[in-house]
């Protein structure tokens, strides 16, 4: 573990999270980075939907290297966190291999994403030739949105590492 963390743990919160509060995290994930795929999707150079493709890259990009410098550092290094990444991060890093600079600029993408989404969205649905099915979409990308950040609050607030970890939703 990062020794910037230990002084700053609370060893006190929960040991593991179980494994339906960890689908249920990364299902909402799962379904809103999906539906954001499918609002980029008017968007095609060639008949490519390019936009879909770029977010898929930055999306799959994104979530490896935060499980290297946010995860591999970590307390639930190899256990279950209420994201389960812990054991993703352990099973793809070593422990401590990544960079806590990094991993805190990274986890930046969380809260940026969901209004560059929507607004591009937005955008898309004003500029392009949509079907009703891109609004209904967006709304579906919304309410994926406003659901998961509050279920994230509550599984930061159960971390022992609540206090020290660049992605906790409780600061």
């Amino acid at each position: 573990m990062y020794n910037e963390y230990i002084d700053k743990m609370e060893v006190t919160r929960r040991e593991l999270f179980s494994i339906s509060w960890i689908i249920t995290e990364n299902s909402l994930y799962l379904f809103s980075w999906i539906t954001a795929g499918w609002l980029l999707t008017p968007l095609r150079l060639h008949g490519w939907p390019v936009a879909t493709i770029i977010w898929a890259v930055i999306v799959i990009a994104v979530q490896i290297v935060l499980k290297k410098h946010n995860c591999s550092g970590c307390y639930y290094y190899g256990k279950n966190c209420h994201l389960g990444w812990g054991r993703i991060s352990a099973c793809i890093f070593r422990q401590d291999s990544g960079s806590m600079k990094t991993g805190m600029r990274l986890s930046m993408f969380y809260p940026v994403s969901p209004p560059v989404i929507l607004l591009a969205s937005v955008a898309i649905g004003i500029f392009c030739s949509v079907t009703v099915l891109h609004w209904v979409l967006a709304g579906l990308y919304i309410v994926l949105n406003l659901i998961s950040f509050p279920v994230r609050k509550i599984g930061c607030r159960l971390c022992a590492m609540r206090n020290v970890c660049f992605g906790s939703a409780v600061k």
